[in-house]
């Protein structure tokens, strides 16, 4: 989906790393700090998620928020909420997505007091992505999108299928990672889909 000029959804989702290259934010090493800033990457993130009007939407781990910023172009900020966990990308977020949901907290922490979403994005250190799943399988969303380490998947619960797979390679994250990735898309499976739709 990328064309030969840049769509504004591109443009926002590259707004945010320019600002860390510019040295105000510099990354935590420690928090394993590599944001996607791939535009068709980003958009075939959104795509897969497929929002729906007045669907809530989460990202776990929103970074410098460049998922954050191609949803806009297809969600209402009010919809969004973020979780982050380092306060500087936080108060980032809040200034420069007004609408949005921001909560500048551990993704364990503030996961039980949200309303159930609709969507959920995954953008947190890869050693973090099995107790992720395990909580999505407690509650499933419509559909989720989880970064995870090609090399190293993870087990998946058995009340979550995986759906699609994209490769993301190391270099479509600023600052690159030392290694490729995968974006799954998780739905719930197919036999707790059907029974959620029986009880409805």
């Amino acid at each position: 989906m990328r064309a030969p000029g840049r769509s504004p959804a591109d443009r926002r989702a590259a707004a945010a790393p320019r600002r860390l290259r510019g040295g105000n934010l510099p990354v935590v090493p420690e928090l394993e700090q590599h944001f996607l800033t791939d535009p068709d990457a980003l958009a075939w993130i959104v795509a897969q998620l497929d929002p729906r009007p007045g669907e809530r939407i989460v990202e776990l781990g929103a970074g410098a928020g460049t998922v954050a910023r191609a949803l806009l172009g297809t969600v209402a900020a009010a919809d969004l909420t973020l979780v982050e966990l380092d306060g500087r990308l936080a108060a980032d977020l809040r200034a420069t997505l007004p609408g949005v949901q921001v909560r500048n907290a551990d993704w364990q922490r503030a996961w039980p007091d949200l309303p159930p979403p609709d969507a959920v994005v995954v953008s947190l250190p890869h050693a973090l992505v099995p107790a992720v799943l395990t909580a999505l399988a407690r509650r499933p969303p419509r559909v989720a999108v989880v970064a995870v380490a090609a090399a190293q998947p993870p087990w998946l619960p058995r009340t979550l299928a995986r759906t699609a797979v994209r490769r993301l390679p190391a270099a479509a994250f600023e600052p690159r990672q030392p290694f490729d990735g995968e974006a799954w898309v998780v739905r719930p499976a197919p036999r707790l889909a059907a029974l959620s739709h029986e009880r409805a």
